[in-house]
């Protein structure tokens, strides 16, 4: 995956800045290899596994969180059907200052994330096997977080009600979304209204590296101070 970390030394670091190291360079290689790897076990972890792919379409799309919204050192954070480790096993390798939770409601997607996070001697990675309606609701995870992250999970008009009773007072919600977002935001606004939010204006992010145009949209939504 020597490929791999071409790539986000151009993308990440040479186009955004982000000042990724070696050794995290290093990593980022390692959690292709292992996607890859347990991808062909059939565990459906994606269907993008070329490194040119992953880089650009997992990783740098992942990392567009760090490009458009300004996360605080040590900052706590739960992505919300992490799936693959998608964007929090990314963000975590690139900042490795965040508590990071994984949430999923399939046990051995969590299988791989446990491995991944362990296998790369990633610190401070919980992982979480339950529906995010259901985990939102309990008392060790509502209102526990400075950030909710979701990519590639739901509609924002489901996404909301899931994603919102995760941060605290003041925390923000962050929805990764491609160009099905303006689709998605007439229905959402009713929703973010009943909850008591704002639907920020969505923040576009042009990922570098990809073969084509390749846009992103972020979605931001604060939960109200009390």
């Amino acid at each position: 995956m020597g490929d791999l970390a071409d790539i986000l030394r151009r993308g990440a670091n040479g186009a955004w800045g982000l000042g990724l190291t070696e050794g995290q360079l290093a990593q980022f290689a390692r959690y292709a290899e292992l996607l890859v790897e347990w991808n062909a076990a059939r565990l459906n972890l994606t269907r993008l596994t070329s490194p040119r792919d992953i880089a650009v379409k997992h990783f740098l799309d992942s990392l567009a969180v760090l490009k458009a919204v300004d996360v605080p050192h040590g900052a706590s954070v739960i992505d919300v059907g992490t799936g693959a480790g998608l964007p929090g096993l990314a963000l975590k390798i690139a900042r490795p200052d965040l508590r990071m939770t994984l949430l999923d409601a399939t046990a051995k997607k969590l299988v791989f994330c446990r491995a991944v996070a362990d296998g790369l001697g990633l610190g401070a990675v919980t992982t979480i096997h339950a529906r995010a309606e259901d985990a939102g609701r309990q008392p060790a995870h509502a209102g526990a977080y400075d950030f909710a992250l979701a990519r590639a999970v739901a509609p924002l008009e489901r996404l909301l009600p899931w994603c919102v009773p995760f941060v605290r007072p003041g925390g923000l919600v962050v929805a990764l979304k491609g160009a099905s977002v303006a689709e998605e935001l007439p229905a959402a606004r009713p929703v973010a209204r009943r909850l008591g939010l704002t639907l920020s204006p969505p923040l576009r992010v042009e990922l570098p590296e990809a073969e084509e145009p390749l846009t992103r949209f972020l979605i931001t939504v604060r939960r109200p101070r009390r």
